[in-house]
């Protein structure tokens, strides 16, 4: 078995976990880590200090928070929070500058914070199935790489519809079935 300081990728995916295993925090050079479809609840405060995370994937996990320390795995490039019971995200979200894969299909969500439109090396971002009326006012960061952006399943306003392509045109966007 490997060494604590020598795992780089943990794959808990359907693993009866009821909590989020402390040791795990031990795990400095982790950089992948995945615990689909554990019921852990939320993050703890001290993920903050696996800063070396390049994958996080907590889809189906009964997130109903985000902690605002995620906001320090500034590393992150693919982060899946899918499938949960999330209604709102950190501001501090806005600090994952490396960002390029975001998946927050299906969670409770009716707003987004303004920072999520400076995740400027965001590639692909999922939100369907939420209860998003509308995305950030500043959607700049988001127009430099954003390729693909799905909204089907939200109640989204023509008038909101039409701003967000204006504010992307580069960009793939997706509303109920139709781009």
């Amino acid at each position: 078995m490997a060494a604590p300081d020598q795992i780089e990728d943990l794959d808990l995916f359907y693993r009866r976990l009821n909590s989020f295993p402390p040791d795990i925090l031990r795990l400095k050079n982790l950089k992948h880590l995945r615990l689909r479809t554990c019921r852990i609840g939320d993050l703890p405060v001290d993920i903050a200090y696996l800063t070396g995370l390049t994958t996080l994937d907590m889809g189906e996990t009964s997130l109903t928070n985000l902690t605002p320390a995620a906001g320090n795995l500034v590393n992150l490039t693919r982060l899946w929070l899918n499938d949960n019971a999330l209604t709102s995200l950190p501001r501090e979200i806005g600090r994952l500058s490396n960002l390029e894969y975001l998946n927050l299909d299906r969670n409770q969500l009716a707003a987004l914070p303004e920072e999520t439109g400076s995740l400027h090396a965001l590639k692909w971002l999922r939100l369907n199935n939420n209860q998003l009326h509308a995305l950030p006012d500043d959607l700049s960061g988001l127009a430099q790489n954003l390729k693909t952006l799905y909204l089907m399943g939200n109640p989204i306003p023509d008038e909101e519809r039409i701003r967000i392509r204006k504010a992307i045109p580069n960009c793939t966007v997706y509303f109920d079935g139709a781009r």
